[in-house]
């Protein structure tokens, strides 16, 4: 398996890993996330093209299976939270049909060594309570549970 930088060629295997997400999303939680549309992929080229974000993929015998969306953040306007950058992962997906074969996991070491290599050390990134799966993951990872949403 290869982790590189995601390109504008890899947009169609981009956009259906994000319909796979967005659509487990939806059914999960449809008061918080709309179905998958086709705005999604001017939004994931944006994204894609970004210089100040990590955007890569994970390809298997050449083809796209998962990408990770990260960008870092400098708080600057709340005084009582830390000005050190952090890292956060706005996306991860795994293609369905090569789930819990380590490309998540390969992923999130990626985006790891691209934020300590710009001075960053910790790693954020938010989980919907419905997903199980990911949560594991993340727990697995070393990541800790610092807040809850709760909405009515």
């Amino acid at each position: 398996m290869e982790i590189r930088k995601a390109t504008e060629q890899d947009l169609d295997a981009i956009v259906e890993l994000d319909r796979q997400i967005g659509q487990i999303h939806f059914e999960q939680a449809p008061e918080v996330f709309c179905p998958p549309s086709s705005q999604q992929r001017a939004f994931l080229l944006d994204a894609i093209q970004s210089e100040g974000r990590q955007f890569c993929v994970a390809v298997l015998d050449g083809v796209v299976v998962g990408f990770l969306s990260a960008r870092i953040d400098i708080n600057d306007t709340i005084p009582f939270l830390t000005k050190l950058p952090v890292c956060r992962i706005t996306t991860l997906v795994v293609d369905e049909h090569h789930r819990s074969r380590g490309i998540g996991k390969a992923l999130i070491v990626h985006c790891d060594h691209w934020a300590k290599a710009k001075g960053v050390s910790q790693l954020k990134l938010e989980v919907m309570s419905f997903n199980d799966r990911a949560r594991s993951l993340y727990e697995s990872l070393g990541f800790k549970r610092q807040s809850e949403t709760y909405a009515r």
